[in-house]
C-alpha cells in the first residue's frame, strides 16, 4: 500500500495500542509485604505500599526479623518478640487504613532467609522495602539484606532508597 507521500506503509507503522491485545492484563497484587526495622527510614516503604495497596485492594503484611540471640540472651527472646509484635501492631493501627491491614509477623534468624520464607508461605505478590544506599567496598563487606531479597525473591520487589 502506498502512503500519501509516496512511501510504503504497513499496519506495523501504526500500532493500535502500546500493549496490543494485552490491554486488560495488569498484575494481580493481593498481598504486599513490608519488612520493617523500626527506624524512621524503614517507614518510607509504607509511603509506597499504602497507595499500591489501595490501588489494587491488596492487604499489607508487616514483618520484623530479630537477630538470633546469643545463648546468654535466649531468655530475653520472648520479651523482645512480644515488644516487636506490639510495635508492629501500633504501626499497623497508625499507618495503615483498616481495610489494608493483614497479619503481622515477628521472626527470628537471618533477615533475608526469614523474609523469603514468609513470602513463600503467605503467597506474597509484592515486597516493598527500603535500602540503606550503601555502595562499593563497604556494601561488599557488610552484605545487604535488601540485595539478597531482590536477588532471590520469586515476586517483584520495590526498593525504596533511604535518604
Amino acid at each position: 500500500m502506498t502512503g500519501t507521500e509516496g512511501r510504503m506503509t504497513s499496519s506495523h507503522d501504526h500500532p493500535r495500542s502500546v500493549l496490543g491485545r494485552i490491554t486488560a492484563s495488569y498484575p494481580r497484587i493481593h498481598r504486599i509485604l513490608v519488612p520493617l526495622d523500626f527506624s524512621g527510614k524503614s517507614r518510607q516503604a509504607l509511603r509506597y505500599a499504602v497507595p499500591l495497596g489501595q490501588k489494587f485492594s491488596a492487604r499489607i503484611h508487616l514483618v520484623h526479623v530479630l537477630a538470633e540471640p546469643a545463648k546468654s540472651e535466649q531468655a530475653q527472646l520472648p520479651a523482645r518478640r512480644h515488644e516487636a509484635i506490639k510495635r508492629l501492631g501500633q504501626m499497623s493501627q497508625q499507618l495503615l487504613p483498616p481495610r489494608l491491614r493483614a497479619e503481622n509477623a515477628v521472626l527470628v534468624g537471618r533477615p533475608a532467609e526469614q523474609i523469603l520464607a514468609l513470602v513463600e508461605k503467605n503467597s506474597i505478590d509484592l515486597i516493598v522495602l527500603t535500602t540503606k544506599g550503601r555502595a562499593g567496598l563497604k556494601r561488599a563487606l557488610i552484605g545487604s539484606t535488601a540485595e539478597a531479597i531482590m536477588r532471590s525473591a520469586r515476586c517483584p520487589v520495590l526498593s525504596v532508597r533511604r535518604f
